[in-house]
């Protein structure tokens, strides 16, 4: 899971969708730019016209303000510093699901992660190795503090959660890092930081397009795979499941909602219920680490199966786990399987919020082709308004965690007693 959520991978399959967009270098005449103007326009006059309730954090006059500001710096503004004043318009709005992603064509061969301890670089070039398991203090001399909060104005985010998500992701992209203002040259920068052993080194790094991703060489070596933790081992299909017999504990990897036109969920389902039949199960654990969200009535029918009346030999011994990149529908399980089948929240807080606008449509401006997506609908699951489903165990992943290739989440879960030791009644076939 570790290399899916690293910076270079998903700038490499944004590549496809920033060229569609669109070519990335700067505008040449003002005939570009009034191009961008009208952009601007259709954006400022469409999105509180489609989305269900735009002003529920910002006002109509605050909104019209920041449009107006970004018109006048038009003339002053190349391509990608203007698209980045359109990202940091939408994520004004305060609504995660309404968002507008600028994708890059160059990056910095570094593959970045927020631990514990910070953000850390959990791979590179071998030219550039100092840096690699090193915490980022500075880029260009700005303190990471100053980079973090830059980045975080021009994605839309709920809580601190979805920061230490996005932020790692995106900010080895040198197109993002000088459309911020944080590096005065798109083909360099330097990199501080602290390494494991406290010495603070600073390297040079030089950008490469994103499409020449794959050719680089890393520096740090390849886990063998079949010593990665079983979340990362399981990371490649939407569902799937293992039996461990020391623990007696049947995990289950629910990574996207959605159905497996190869295999449906339905007949997973059936799968899994045999499982649990046959294995002396004592835990059942549900890990939604990594599930983004899409159709949550997928999940319901086990819901329900788990929920029932007859069934409650699970409560007590039911563990799901959470953390920064569950979001949308994987939240509303979350919800139900705690509220209707009594499960135990393990990890981090969650990248989405309990209560959000969501169902999303995409509004396409004409000139630049860029997609801005909005929300249709609110949806209202949980008492409050926390900005996160919190979990009852927290446990944050540290780089030494990652090193050693441990999950300590699911190792929490396995140590932990379970409540009514009575046996399971198995779920319908």
């Amino acid at each position: 899971m570790m290399r899916r959520l690293t910076i270079l991978p998903v700038l490499l399959l944004a590549a496809a969708v920033s060229a569609a967009a669109g070519p990335q270098g700067p505008g040449t005449g003002m005939a570009e730019r009034d191009r961008w103007a009208a952009d601007l326009e259709v954006l400022a006059r469409e999105l509180p016209a489609r989305h269900k309730n735009l002003y529920f954090k910002i006002t109509a006059e605050e909104f019209r303000s920041a449009v107006e500001d970004l018109k006048a710096r038009i003339p002053r503004l190349d391509l990608m510093g203007f698209e980045l004043g359109l990202a940091r318009l939408v994520a004004s709005v305060g609504d995660s699901h309404t968002s507008l992603m600028i994708m890059p064509a160059k990056a910095f061969p570094l593959k970045l992660y927020w631990f514990k301890e910070g953000i850390c670089v959990t791979d590179t070039a071998p030219e550039y190795a100092a840096l690699l398991n090193g915490r980022l203090t500075a880029v260009d001399g700005h303190p990471v503090e100053e980079v973090v909060r830059a980045f975080a104005g021009i994605f839309p985010h709920d809580n601190t959660a979805q920061v230490m998500d996005f932020v790692p992701r995106f900010l080895a992209s040198s197109d993002h890092l000088f459309g911020l203002g944080l590096i005065a040259d798109p083909g360099a920068a330097t990199w501080e930081a602290v390494t494991p052993a406290g010495r603070t080194v600073t390297v040079k790094t030089a950008s490469l397009p994103v499409s020449a991703a794959r050719s680089v060489s890393w520096a740090a070596p390849a886990p063998d795979p079949s010593r990665l933790p079983l979340h990362r081992r399981l990371a490649g299909s939407a569902y799937e499941f293992s039996f461990l017999p020391e623990s007696k504990t049947l995990y289950f990897a629910y990574n996207s909602c959605r159905d497996l036109p190869g295999r449906p969920f339905a007949a997973f389902a059936a799968e899994l219920r045999d499982a649990l039949r046959s294995h002396p199960v004592e835990k059942l654990v549900i890990d939604l680490r990594t599930n983004g969200g899409g159709d949550s009535s997928i999940l319901d029918p086990l819901i329900a199966d788990l929920a029932s009346p007859q069934r409650m030999g699970w409560k007590g011994r039911l563990f799901v786990l959470i953390g920064r990149r569950t979001f949308s529908s994987a939240i509303l399980n979350a919800i139900d399987l705690k509220q209707k089948a009594g499960a135990v929240f393990y990890g981090e807080p969650t990248g989405g919020r309990p209560n959000h606008y969501g169902e999303i449509q995409a509004l396409t401006l004409p000139h630049l082709k860029l997609q801005v997506s909005y929300s249709t609908k609110y949806f209202r699951h949980a008492e409050g308004d926390d900005p996160s489903l919190m979990p009852d165990v927290r446990i944050d992943l540290s780089l030494e965690d990652h090193l050693a290739l441990r999950d300590p989440v699911l190792e929490a879960v396995l140590a932990a007693g379970a409540a009514g030791r009575g046996p399971a009644v198995p779920l319908n076939p």
